[in-house]
């Protein structure tokens, strides 16, 4: 059976038990859900947006690579419709997205949500991105919710290992609030290691805490000019009282976090909604998150080893609160270091005070 793909050409291609059709190398390459070949069997290396403004310093190596796996769908310029209501339709996108393992969806115009929220909350045929490993949006201008997600259909995102977003314009949230459940749930987005964001001025929250676990794999966070975000990581208040009793010094752990970018966030209240531990935490660099008053807890042992390093302004330093050296949240365990300005200085500067820009630098 023979197919065009996105690209125009022709390949020959098998078909699976749901009608969706794959090439021989077992990349999706087209299915009945979708009216239109929107996707590309092409696959390339893209790198995320620089964040070198908010330290010159920064390695090259924080950039996040998006590497396309064996199954890939990348979905651009044109229309698409995943709103699909016939059961051939549903169970052909089902098994599609739950079968992709990296997915790029760019420049599209036509697309809110990636798929519809009754389409994922079906019981009969949920979605749940299983096989996801990798994903990356960017350019979508009406795209509000990435995803929609229940928890109490099954685990999600339990491959996820990387997520990166740049330029959308109206995104309210990544992954939406999910009906949530009490069970222990230590399968869901427990592989993700880091999330990119950059350049989506209405997103107000990143991913819900709505399941009974934790990022136990998350190392990276990097958000740069997200200025409408107030939480990363909210938290349903059932969780937040399982946290708040349950666990050591009512902290949730987030054990592998290490680095922290964060830059221009002018709403930003809170990473997480409840207070954070975070034992192997290294680097924070932070410029323009005047709103935020917390560093996560972390090992207090680091008073005899390596301090975490936090590059930010003195300002939001002196302003931080803290609980104490017994639950890791003390200052010695914090080796700051300021740029050469000061807020303060800079505010008190108006073009009449009469002030050489040039003695505003320390």
């Amino acid at each position: 059976m023979e197919r065009a793909t996105a690209g125009g050409r022709w390949k020959e291609q098998q078909q699976g038990d749901d009608g969706s059709h794959f090439d021989r190398t077992g990349q999706v390459v087209g299915s009945p859900a979708l009216h239109k070949p929107v996707i590309s069997t092409t696959c390339r290396t893209y790198n995320d947006v620089s964040i070198k403004e908010i330290a010159p310093e920064i390695d090259d190596g924080t950039a996040l690579q998006f590497e396309p796996q064996d199954l890939h769908i990348e979905i651009g310029q044109g229309t698409i419709n995943t709103d699909v209501v016939s059961d051939q339709g549903i169970r052909a996108l089902c098994f599609v997205m739950n079968n992709v393992q990296s997915l790029y969806l760019h420049d599209n115009s036509s697309i809110a949500p990636v798929i519809p929220e009754q389409t994922t909350s079906t019981r009969r045929r949920g979605i749940n991105y299983r096989a996801l490993k990798c994903c990356r949006v960017e350019r979508c201008p009406n795209l509000d919710t990435v995803f929609h997600t229940n928890y109490d259909i099954e685990y999600y995102f339990d491959q996820l290992e990387t997520f990166s977003a740049a330029d959308l314009l109206m995104a309210h949230s990544i992954w939406s609030r999910g009906t949530i459940v009490e069970a222990i749930d230590d399968v869901s987005f427990a592989r993700l290691r880091a999330i990119h964001l950059s350049m989506c001025p209405r997103l107000q929250f990143v991913l819900p805490l709505s399941w009974f676990g934790t990022l136990s794999s998350l190392e990276t966070l990097n958000i740069v000019r997200c200025s409408d975000l107030k939480q990363v990581f909210p938290v349903e208040a059932e969780f937040q009282k399982r946290i708040a009793t349950r666990y050591p010094n009512g902290m949730l752990e987030f054990p592998r976090l290490k680095h922290w970018y964060l830059h221009d966030l002018s709403s930003l209240q809170q990473i997480c909604e409840a207070k954070m531990f975070a034992p192997q935490l290294e680097t924070v660099r932070l410029r323009g998150c005047w709103g935020l008053r917390r560093l996560p807890a972390t090992d207090r042992r680091r008073r005899d080893g390596p301090l975490v390093a936090v590059d930010c302004e003195k300002d939001w330093w002196d302003n931080l609160q803290w609980d104490g050296l017994d639950v890791g949240h003390h200052t010695s365990l914090f080796a700051p270091h300021h740029p050469a300005y000061y807020k303060k200085r800079l505010l008190r500067t108006t073009p009449f005070s009469g002030d050489d820009p040039a003695s505003l630098v320390q």
